[in-house]
């Protein structure tokens, strides 16, 4: 997938240095965020909710990740192209934490468990 973008890194470092030379870079973030659509937060309010006692560290791993991908992203045209990058890092956070002796698995399960059985019990107090 990476190596089917045909577009060559220098296009890439080009538009980032044009951006960073006229913008300041809370403003190069805010376009790159709304070219990949705001996954970057969107990922990381994720891994908040599942991920019990994320540390700062954690964080720090995980927003390099993923704002690598949203830089790799900006290469590709459609969201399903662009999703295709994320994953790609996603899987290597995911793999971080099993590294790290909390499997992501289990978390996942233990959160999607848990927005189940939240919902259950909203339907029947109704």
């Amino acid at each position: 997938m990476l190596a089917d973008s045909g577009i060559p890194a220098s296009v890439r470092q080009n538009l980032l240095d044009a951006l960073y030379a006229d913008l300041s870079p809370e403003q190069v973030e805010a376009i790159l965020d709304k070219y990949t659509v705001g996954k970057v937060e969107f990922t990381m309010n994720g891994y908040r909710s599942i991920v019990p006692n994320l540390t700062a560290e954690d964080e720090e791993y995980l927003y390099t990740n993923l704002k690598e991908a949203r830089l790799k992203a900006i290469d590709y045209k459609n969201m399903k192209e662009i999703s295709q990058i994320f994953e790609i890092y996603k899987t290597k956070n995911e793999q971080y934490f099993t590294n790290s002796g909390r499997d992501w698995k289990t978390m996942y399960k233990a959160y999607t468990d848990k927005i189940k059985a939240e919902k259950a019990a909203k339907a029947s107090s109704k």
